[in-house]
């Protein structure tokens, strides 16, 4: 045994499976604050994975927030594995370790929309509190590197305190986005704690719940705390849930049971996934997530294009990548399984909407507007109506182009038949 040196144990030895097997044995899976005690941390991680040069680079070296995650999101990843996905949300690489040009700790500039700490107020009818600075796993690929696992950015009472002071100060507010961190890794008291506070606010109407808990640690989702969210969840006060599952191995059985516990407390549970290089890139990735999800019972609301944070590069993807998602999943599932792929512009523009390019212009000889179909790729007339004052409002198509078009384009008289038939 020495040649292991003096403090090489039999534990030491074991292989990725069996440090894993005995790592899951040693408490009640089921227990949300064991998972949490039993975090596996960046020291940890050659117990469990067979790390790359660039893994192990990217663990000694990173720029961003901590390492760590729930042995629930541990047991999603393949040990053996560099390209599984989940290992990739999971262990730094070696892109971690470069701050680029192009990165800035906060390119949305929510800093400098901060009234008081932990509030940000982008948009004149809404607010993102920072309700805390922990998460069940550090994704890689978080936004908020800054803030998460940073003790210098724990929010106390007071701090809170005067978040809800400013918000009753504002009556234009009316929704209030809790994000963090992860809310949900408060306690129940503290939780509960907040929505009442917000449920006492008069003017605010909405409250959104932003939180990874049912993808990274479900068991989170008691039945007590849904009883709390429910009892806020009123006629004062409505309550969503925004997740953020990235791909298909993240939709088990425990997330599924996690989601139906918020929908029986009447909470409406919607997914805003990222587009992370390597991940779920392309279009049938894309896909068959937002199916689970729709199996799950999840709408899709947004897809992010990756934010300019530092050690990104490794996750960033070209702009393209996202709007040619977008038109693969058109017509191969159920519009509420489509996301709204966004932009949040740098320098806290806000969001704005991508998406391909359905609409090629108006013939104003005609007063028809041409469409190409996202099912079929045939184009689609549909007229302007006779007394619409909005003729200029709309790019103009060409003779050339609409004497190219007219003759196999279809409208209200001329109709297609069904898939792989010609139209009529």
């Amino acid at each position: 045994m020495e040649r292991f040196g003096k403090n090489r144990g039999v534990a030491d030895l074991e292989s990725p499976a069996d440090s894993r097997k005995s790592l899951y044995s040693s408490f009640a899976w089921t227990d949300y604050k064991a998972q949490l005690q039993k975090r596996v941390r960046a020291e940890d991680l050659s117990k469990y994975f067979h790390l790359t040069e660039s893994e192990k680079i990217g663990i000694s070296e990173t720029i961003r927030l901590n390492v760590g995650t729930t042995p629930y999101y541990l047991s999603l990843s393949d040990p053996e594995d560099p390209n599984c996905p989940i290992r990739k949300m999971i262990v730094p690489r070696k892109e971690e370790s470069f701050f680029s040009p192009e990165e800035t700790l906060d390119p949305l500039h929510e800093e400098d929309l901060s009234p008081v700490k932990g509030l940000t107020h982008m948009y004149p009818d809404r607010v993102l509190l920072f309700s805390n600075h922990e998460c069940s796993v550090y994704c890689r690929h978080c936004m908020r590197g800054r803030k998460v696992s940073d003790s210098s950015e724990r929010m106390e009472t007071a701090d809170l305190e005067l978040c809800f002071d400013y918000i009753r100060n504002h009556p234009e507010i009316s929704d209030v986005v809790i994000s963090g961190g992860d809310p949900l890794n408060l306690s129940d008291s503290k939780i509960d704690w907040i929505l009442e506070n917000l449920e006492k606010i008069p003017h605010v109407k909405i409250c959104r719940l932003g939180t990874r808990n049912p993808v990274t640690l479900p068991m989170r989702i008691t039945t007590g705390l849904c009883k709390i969210i429910e009892s806020h969840n009123t006629d004062r006060l409505s309550i969503f849930c925004n997740t953020q599952f990235n791909h298909e191995k993240e939709c088990t059985s425990e997330a599924k049971e996690a989601i139906l516990k918020l929908l029986k407390a009447g909470v409406s549970v919607g997914n805003q996934c990222v587009i992370l290089k390597g991940i779920n890139d392309d279009g049938e990735t894309m896909l068959r997530l937002h199916r689970k999800l729709l199996e799950l019972r999840i709408r899709a609301y947004y897809m992010y294009d990756p934010e300019l944070i530092p050690g990104s590069r490794g996750f960033r993807t070209p702009l393209a990548k996202g709007i040619q998602i977008i038109e693969y999943m058109r017509g191969k599932v159920a519009g509420m399984g489509i996301p709204q792929f966004v932009n949040d512009l740098p320098g806290g523009g806000g969001k704005v909407s991508l998406g391909p390019n359905w609409y090629l212009g108006f013939h104003r000889p005609s007063r028809n507007h041409v469409f190409r179909s996202a099912v079929r790729g045939t184009y689609h007339l549909s007229p302007e109506p006779v007394d619409s004052e909005y003729e200029k409002f709309y790019p103009e198509i060409s003779e050339e182009t609409w004497s190219k078009l007219l003759q196999n384009s279809y409208s209200a008289f001329k109709g297609l038949g069904p898939l792989g038939e010609s139209g009529k």
